[in-house]
């Protein structure tokens, strides 16, 4: 849904600076995630700005045209629904929403910038910062000769954590570390499974919005414990048949860290 007549410039200046770029002052704070883009907003682009304004609470994004000239933000500004309907929007185009938590830069053809705080950025880039700018990475690369200005944007916004595959890889500080040992804390028997269910899908939040990236046998072992606590029950009141209960649990992530562990010895001693 659009109202056409709607029209406040004094915001937009806060988040663009005269450049055409997100203004440094509003990035304060914020954090910018390049992602692949078509030639207009996309069911992939309209479901992440959807996903980051649920996640702040907007009711709808402020849409501003910046095709006749971005520095002097001249556009004409729209109100569009968070949903999708509506949007035929094609470059250059900014969306934010009216509280100024999230925005979305869509320069040109090939790509759009994610940028905002960290409630927004989480929800619009699920996979995580660090993970979607690498994706963006390989994209630009493999649209090299097509869209030569892609390998810029992904240099300007490459990852800032590495890959961790192992667990000496992981920064004692991250998220990633809390992970593992509430995981060991729970198969020595020193944490329960609520407590561990709790402390592991808040850490795994922090990590994702945090942008860290974790793969290889460290990566396996992380979705095997996430697809093994999306089958328990925190609250056994909710409990659905064939739900693990706290036994279940343990004996199902004693098995995963056992398995890993053993890989991890071996790896050791090559």
């Amino acid at each position: 849904m659009t109202d056409s007549g709607y029209d406040d410039a004094s915001d937009l200046r806060a988040v663009l600076g005269s450049d055409g770029a997100f203004a440094q002052s509003w990035l304060r704070d914020k954090s910018v995630t390049p992602v692949p883009a078509g030639a207009r907003l996309d069911p992939a682009l309209a479901r992440r700005i959807a996903a980051g304004c649920r996640a702040v609470g907007a009711p709808y994004v402020l849409a501003t045209n910046l095709a006749d000239d971005p520095g002097a933000i001249a556009g004409t500004t729209s109100r569009l629904s968070t949903h999708g309907e509506g949007m035929d929007i094609h470059p250059p185009f900014m969306l934010r929403t009216p509280d100024l938590q999230g925005a979305v830069l869509f320069p040109e053809s090939g790509y759009a910038l994610i940028a905002g705080n960290a409630a927004f950025v989480a929800a619009a880039v699920g996979e995580g910062v660090d993970t979607a700018r690498a994706r963006f990475g390989r994209y630009a690369r493999a649209l090299l000769g097509r869209h030569p200005a892609l390998s810029a944007v992904a240099a300007a916004y490459g990852p800032e954590h590495r890959a961790w595959s192992h667990l000496d890889d992981i920064d004692p500080a991250s998220a990633a570390a809390r992970q593992v040992a509430l995981l060991e804390a729970f198969t020595d028997g020193s944490c329960g499974a609520p407590d561990f269910a709790h402390g592991w899908w808040e850490a795994r939040r922090a990590s994702q919005a945090n942008g860290e990236r974790i793969q290889g046998a460290l990566g396996a072992l992380f979705d095997e414990v996430f697809m093994i606590l999306e089958d328990y029950a925190i609250d056994p009141e909710f409990a659905e048949p064939g739900d693990l209960d706290d036994a279940g649990l343990e004996a199902a992530l004693r098995a995963a860290w056992d398995a890993f562990r053993h890989l991890e010895i071996g790896r050791n001693r090559k």
